[in-house]
């Protein structure tokens, strides 16, 4: 009867907190590169992924206040870039989500979010600004791997994701998809870095992104629009759900061991 009572009362707790906080599908193990922002000082970005995909500020982009705590700021004049280096992690083939929080500060250039090549060339994948548009490429080896949609410039922040799931590559503006169009084919990997704020260190200076970027995320699948809406309340709070989940199970053991 105790453990009944006891078990009873752990799922009112389970449903409060799920309600309350709300619970995001994606695993952790299908993100392999999530960079909250959050140092607040220093000169590398953390992942915290757990792949230890780690960035190295370039050219000095400041610590700024972000969308969820911290953000870095980027001066495109200054060619300010964070880069991470090549790994198995980062180069996808099937599937992707690119998440991303960008203030924008001017619609000149082609300013990028991220973006993985080869040093000189554009073949792989990105998420950027250019033209007047807000793009995602999925890059060479996927049909129609372009979208975009037109940007603003209101100094405001806003969430930007590329999706490519195999059959259609998409582009979603603060959670709406904004752009879609059918695609097929394996993504090209490549061996070089992959760059925040820029798409090779020899671009030129319209290729920097101008402004603050904030938690940015890379899965290795297409998220649905449910997951983005949850995700876009900051990962932070999701790993923290995640966590607190576990310690609810913990505490469940614990009270079936001191109460058989």
């Amino acid at each position: 009867m105790k453990e009944q009572n006891l078990g009873f009362l752990l799922i009112c707790c389970f449903l409060i907190f799920a309600t309350v906080n709300g619970v995001t599908k994606i695993k952790k193990s299908e993100i392999v590169a999530l960079w909250l922002f959050d140092e607040g000082s220093g000169k590398i970005l953390k992942d915290s992924s757990g792949n230890k995909n780690d960035g190295d500020l370039i050219e000095g982009p400041t610590w700024d206040k972000g969308k969820f705590g911290k953000a870095l700021k980027f001066n495109s004049a200054k060619r300010q870039r964070v880069k991470i280096e090549n790994h198995d992690s980062l180069n996808l083939t099937d599937q992707i989500s690119i998440l991303a929080w960008g203030l924008v500060s001017d619609t000149a250039g082609n300013r990028r979010f991220v973006q993985k090549s080869t040093p000189g060339s554009d073949n792989q994948y990105r998420l950027l600004r250019e033209g007047g548009f807000f793009r995602f490429d999925a890059g060479p080896g996927v049909s129609n791997s372009r979208v975009q949609c037109p940007m603003f410039k209101d100094n405001e922040w806003h969430h930007v994701a590329g999706i490519y799931n195999g059959k259609t590559t998409a582009l979603y503006i603060d959670g709406k998809q904004t752009a879609e169009q059918k695609s097929t084919g394996k993504m090209v990997p490549s061996t070089g870095p992959l760059f925040i704020g820029t798409k090779h260190p020899n671009a030129p200076e319209g290729d920097y992104w101008n402004g603050s970027i904030d938690e940015i995320a890379i899965i290795n699948r297409a998220v649905t629009t449910a997951e983005l809406a949850d995700a876009m309340k900051g990962f932070r709070r999701q790993i923290f759900a995640v966590d607190s989940m576990g310690k609810i199970a913990v505490t469940w053991g614990n009270l079936k061991s001191n109460y058989p």
